[in-house]
């Protein structure tokens, strides 16, 4: 039997979301949510100041979460390159 590769194997794509990403998505989509939020509802003091605690608790809580990734704790994988000098020279 053959073994198929996958397609993250094959063209080298990464097992989890980039960082990038996990940052437009908890950042980006909470920021949409609480300024349509503020078109809504009304301009009352209590309701600013409770889109500002949501707004403070969404950044807090994103950079945290995304902080604490692993891609950030782990080493990157090792890919030894040899010096140019090492190879033979190619003969055509």
């Amino acid at each position: 039997m053959t073994s198929h590769s996958s397609i993250r194997e094959t063209y080298g794509l990464p097992r989890r979301v980039p960082v990038v990403m996990r940052f437009a998505v908890l950042m980006l989509i909470p920021a949409a949510v609480v300024i349509v939020l503020w078109l809504i509802l009304p301009h009352t003091p209590v309701v600013v100041a409770l889109l500002v605690v949501v707004v403070i608790a969404v950044v807090f809580g994103g950079v945290w979460r995304i902080l604490s990734a692993r891609e950030l704790h782990e080493p990157p994988p090792r890919r030894p390159v040899p010096p140019p000098s090492s190879t033979p020279p190619s003969t055509s």
